[in-house]
């Protein structure tokens, strides 16, 4: 009787061609009826013969050969694995059980080993039917053959008793083996999909927080350089700016000219622009914009809003000119330039005025053909006329707000170093910009 302890009760030998079908009928019915089976169908090859094999034989007490049609043929051959397996069962004592499916075994060839010629010819072939009567069959071998040597086990519920109902249980048995390769070949697919994704994730928060660092060493370095390229005004930055704010401070800060001869008043060169408002707020500006005039904003969004913010964020003390700061400045600050126009006597060399600005507003940027004052200061005459921080009382006695040096749709007479206006300061007009000045 063999020890409990076997994994397995049996081990089917049969060969590849003719065979696998009956040692897999054969492996389901003795399974069936509770039996441990060793049967090698998926990886039997030719080649090297495998130490799961010899483990295998070694483990069974019975050795079961199935002898298909030109079964032990290929047995002359040393390296054959059905030779290699009757040879290693017989080494070891095993009971070996010859197996005649449906009568199609063609008998001993005379030139392989006598062992193996000794081993089929003197042990008694079972004779197993593979249609109507297989469960009968394998049955009265269980009982007179594989029972005595393993002792009886208690079948399952389902077993299968003739060839057609054992192949269809196969089939399913084979259909769900399919179905579980498949599915683990997605499940594997998923797994290193989502390592890959997890993989991919890890490395987007390397490289975002490898780029947020080297953009902090950036926006520090450029606050450092601000800081110290414009010590003179001081410039102080907050420290939470960011690049598109300091490029817009930087593009202000180097366009401010001194007024006075003690510099405690500086003045914009240019009207400020579009892009100069975009970047401190941190709106959007097209490229193509950026150097017009800002314009359509009121007087307290200009100075409630954008100076304010300017201020804050600079330390500096951002305001729009006086009246007469304005003036002072259009005629050349200690110069006292006495042109008529702001750094010219001719209103087509100084200004964009009705005549020829062709009813719109130009960049103010110094590279429209139009000359600067002494102090370097462009588009005083015309263009955009300029809020200024000064009332104005018109005849009637109403307070408005003071705008000076005309606009592109002004006569040439109300776009003089002296023209001034009065202006409602809600009042949002695409011929109105402004001019910053600093007070140190």
């Amino acid at each position: 009787m063999a020890d409990k302890g076997n994994k397995y009760d049996i081990f089917i030998s049969y060969r590849r061609t003719g065979g696998a079908q009956y040692a897999r009928i054969l492996q389901l019915m003795l399974q069936q009826r509770g039996y441990n089976v060793f049967l090698d169908y998926d990886e039997l090859t030719d080649g090297k013969f495998g130490d799961h094999i010899v483990a295998a034989i070694k483990d069974a007490p019975i050795f079961m050969l199935v002898l298909s049609s030109k079964a032990l043929e290929r047995c002359k051959n040393d390296d054959d694995w059905v030779r290699q397996e009757i040879m290693l069962a017989v080494s070891q004592g095993k009971q070996i059980i010859p197996v005649n499916p449906d009568n199609s075994f063609d008998g001993i060839p005379t030139n392989i080993p006598e062992e193996i010629q000794a081993a089929v010819g003197t042990h008694q072939h079972s004779e197993i039917s593979f249609g109507q009567t297989l469960g009968v069959t394998v049955d009265f071998m269980i009982e007179k053959r594989v029972a005595p040597i393993v002792g009886a086990r208690a079948q399952k519920a389902n077993v299968d008793n003739d060839y057609d109902a054992a192949k269809l249980s196969l089939e399913k048995i084979d259909a769900h083996n399919r179905f579980m390769k498949r599915l683990g070949i997605v499940g594997v697919v998923l797994v290193v999909l989502i390592a890959l994704a997890v993989a991919g994730i890890f490395l987007h928060k390397i490289r975002t927080t490898e780029a947020a660092r080297k953009l902090e060493e950036q926006r520090v370095e450029m606050r450092d350089g601000l800081e110290k390229k414009y010590a003179c005004f001081p410039l102080q930055l907050n420290l939470d700016l960011t690049t598109e704010q300091m490029h817009a401070i930087d593009d202000i800060l180097s366009k401010m000219r001194p007024v006075n001869a003690d510099s405690t008043l500086w003045m914009s060169q240019f009207e400020c622009t579009k892009g100069q408002w975009c970047g401190v707020m941190g709106d959007t500006c097209a490229p193509s914009d950026w150097n017009y005039p800002m314009t359509e904003v009121s007087y307290g969004e200009i100075t409630m809003r954008f100076i304010d913010s300017l201020s804050k964020i600079t330390h500096l003390e951002f305001d729009l000119p006086s009246a007469e700061e304005w003036e002072y400045a259009a005629h050349g600050g200690e110069k006292h330039e006495t042109t008529l126009y702001v750094g010219s006597d001719d209103v087509e060399e100084a200004a964009w005025y009705q005549g020829n600005s062709g009813g719109k507003v130009h960049k103010s940027d110094g590279q429209q053909g139009k000359v600067c004052n002494w102090l370097d200061l462009y588009d005083m005459s015309g263009n955009v006329c300029e809020w200024c921080q000064t009332p104005f009382l018109t005849s009637t006695g109403q307070l408005l707000w003071t705008v000076c040096g005309g606009h592109y749709n002004s006569p040439a007479s109300d776009v003089t170093a002296n023209s001034r206006a009065g202006m409602d300061t809600n009042v949002k007009e695409k011929t109105i910009g402004f001019r910053l000045v600093i007070r140190k």
